[in-house]
């Protein structure tokens, strides 16, 4: 009987709670570019970002290894985070926080080498129409 009961609050427990509570949810994402001997490859994954290949070593700003926390000033958690951060910028180096063996660190980032690895900009929206004169 008591084994019953055990089992009864167990399922109970089991209906009661919410639907996700037992999910976990992945977000990664991915940029990857090669041209001409150069390789580029970021990887985010549960919000934290990683740069898996940088060739040349010195065109990007970033190291295989490195893991990017902020670009101008703000957080980096996915792929779409750096990407703005680094199109979005008018300046040819931005400051880019990393953490590089074990330690934070602030390197300046040519936007140029980038821009060329960036996808192109969505267009802008149209614009609305205007009322016609009468």
């Amino acid at each position: 009987m008591r084994m019953l009961m055990t089992t009864a609050m167990l399922l109970t427990l089991l209906l009661a709670a919410p639907v996700g509570a037992a999910t976990t949810r992945t977000e990664s994402s991915r940029l990857e570019w090669r041209e001409d001997g150069m390789h580029l490859a970021v990887e985010a994954s549960q919000g934290v970002m990683r740069v898996r290949n940088a060739v040349p070593a010195g065109r990007f700003g970033v190291r295989a290894g490195d893991q990017i926390l902020k670009v101008d000033g703000q957080p980096v958690h996915r792929v779409d985070d750096l990407t703005a951060g680094l199109a979005r910028s008018a300046r040819t180096q931005v400051p880019v926080t990393l953490l590089r063996d074990g330690r934070e660190q602030v390197v300046e980032v040519s936007t140029t080498a980038w821009r060329g690895v960036l996808p192109p900009a969505p267009p802008p929206p149209p614009a609305p129409p205007t009322a016609p004169r009468h």
